[in-house]
C-alpha cells in the first residue's frame, strides 16, 4: 500500500523540468539551493495541503484519493544595469516553461497512481537589490493521485 505519492511525483517533475528544452541550460535542483543559486533557476519548493480521501467506506485496505501541492519556484537575478521589468520578463519565460511541462504531460509520463497535475496558481515578486533585481515566481502545482 502506498502512504503517499509525493517524493515520486517531485522526482518525476524533476526529470521532466530538466528535458525541457527552455530550462535545460539552466539550474533545476529538486530543493532549494541557498547559497549555490546561480541567476537562473528552477527549484522544487514545499508540499502543502497534503490531503487524503477514502474512495470508499469499507474494512480492510481501502484505495485513497491523495491530493496535494507543490511550490515550484523559478528565480532571476540580474546585473545592476537591467531594469526589473525585462528582469520579470525573463522569469515569465522560464515560469511558462515549466507550466508547458506539465500541461502538455498531466500524468507525467504516466507515473504510476497520477492522475493529474495542473498550476492552480503563480505569484510573483521582484525586489532591488544592490546587484540589481531579483525577481522570484511561485508557481503552485496541484496534484491528484490514486493510492492503492
Amino acid at each position: 500500500m502506498s502512504g503517499t505519492l509525493m517524493t515520486s511525483f517531485k522526482a518525476r517533475l524533476l526529470t521532466q523540468l530538466k528535458a525541457n528544452g527552455t530550462l535545460s541550460s539552466i539550474q533545476v535542483t529538486y530543493g532549494d539551493p541557498g547559497g549555490a543559486a546561480r541567476n537562473e533557476c528552477v527549484f522544487l519548493g514545499d508540499v502543502i495541503n497534503n490531503r487524503h480521501e477514502p474512495e470508499s467506506l469499507s474494512t480492510g485496505r481501502r484505495r485513497r484519493i491523495e491530493e496535494f501541492d507543490l511550490e515550484v519556484i523559478v528565480g532571476v537575478g540580474s546585473k545592476a544595469r537591467s531594469s526589473p521589468q525585462d528582469n520579470e520578463a525573463r522569469a515569465v519565460v522560464l515560469a511558462d516553461a515549466v507550466e508547458t511541462v506539465i500541461v502538455e504531460d498531466p500524468q507525467l509520463n504516466d507515473l504510476s497512481g497520477l492522475l493529474y497535475c495542473q498550476v492552480s496558481s503563480i505569484e510573483m515578486s521582484t525586489v532591488e537589490t544592490g546587484e540589481g533585481p531579483f525577481t522570484t515566481i511561485t508557481l503552485t502545482i496541484n496534484a491528484k493521485a490514486r493510492l492503492t
